[in-house]
């Protein structure tokens, strides 16, 4: 059975190195993957010891099986640059390679838009490149490129994905039923 957890500082190594892992697929050969392990580490590490202090409540969750974990999802509070109130931004989704199509990535997005319909949010911003096969993941469940942005020294063309969390979720709930 899967279980959905938030992550400890123990599990951020294997977090960090599943992110990289999942880096050069979605630069699709639009930009080389020059991610450095130990700075990735220490940034998600602040990052997810540091929400109190910014005002953000961060959720970094994982979806484990037995104890092996299948992938991650970080969240946190939107900028009000992209949602002005009321707002999240998923930071990062990435599942291993060979547990995909097994429904972790939407109930992973399930247990975090219950959380934050709970604290009263109503959107999500995804920053997605424009290349990525997850692009198409995102279209399935209502997302709308609301504008794009070249990144990476622009290199790499980034859709920027809105929605509303409650629409998201009852879509994906259709299509969560048949993994659960």
């Amino acid at each position: 059975m899967i279980e959905i957890r938030e992550l400890t500082e123990m599990d951020m190594e294997q977090a960090i190195q599943l992110k990289i892992l999942c880096w050069t697929e979605e630069l699709a050969s639009k930009a080389e993957n020059n991610l450095s392990p130990s700075k990735e580490l220490e940034f998600w590490v602040d990052w997810m010891n540091t929400a109190k202090e910014n005002n953000d409540i961060r959720m970094l969750i994982g979806a484990f099986e037995k104890e092996k974990m299948l992938g991650v999802a970080f969240s946190s509070f939107a900028e009000a640059s992209d949602i002005p109130e009321k707002g999240i931004e998923l930071n990062g989704l990435w599942v291993y390679p060979d547990q995909r199509n097994r429904g972790i990535s939407l109930m992973m997005i399930d247990y975090i838009l219950d959380f934050y319909l709970g604290e009263g949010m109503k959107k999500i911003v995804v920053y997605n490149h424009h290349y990525s096969p997850s692009n198409g993941f995102y279209r399935k469940f209502g997302a709308k490129v609301a504008r794009q942005e070249y990144q990476m020294e622009g290199r790499l063309l980034v859709d920027v994905f809105l929605m509303d969390m409650l629409s998201m979720k009852k879509n994906m709930e259709k299509v969560l039923k048949k993994y659960v």
